[in-house]
């Protein structure tokens, strides 16, 4: 049986990567004057809805440290957050272990 080598492992594990991180279809969870979140459909971890004050926001809150714990409970919130999270984590591992494995052959 023919085993598949790292280059074809890392080249899709980083579009799934990209995928999950700018266009999987989510909640936007901007945060809102009101202390709430934007319900808005949004594409990706990091992009917000058509809002374009909420596209910043969402850019801002994963740049600033202090952010990320409000970033992630308002990705966590939806289930398509959840889902685009955990699928770019196991993309970033996959390309990660792809990526280590061409540089020691």
């Amino acid at each position: 049986m023919p085993s598949v080598g790292p280059g074809v492992t890392a080249v899709p594990s980083v579009f799934v990567v990209l995928y999950c991180l700018f266009q999987a279809p989510m909640w936007c969870c901007a945060p809102t004057g009101a202390s709430q979140f934007c319900r808005n459909n949004a594409n990706g971890i990091l992009l917000g809805c058509h809002l374009r004050q909420h596209k910043f926001e969402k850019l801002k809150l994963a740049v600033r440290q202090r952010a990320w714990r409000k970033a992630a409970a308002a990705v966590f919130k939806s289930v398509g957050g959840q889902a685009a999270t955990f699928s770019a984590f196991a993309g970033m591992v996959s390309a990660g272990a792809a990526t280590v494995t061409l540089a020691v052959k």
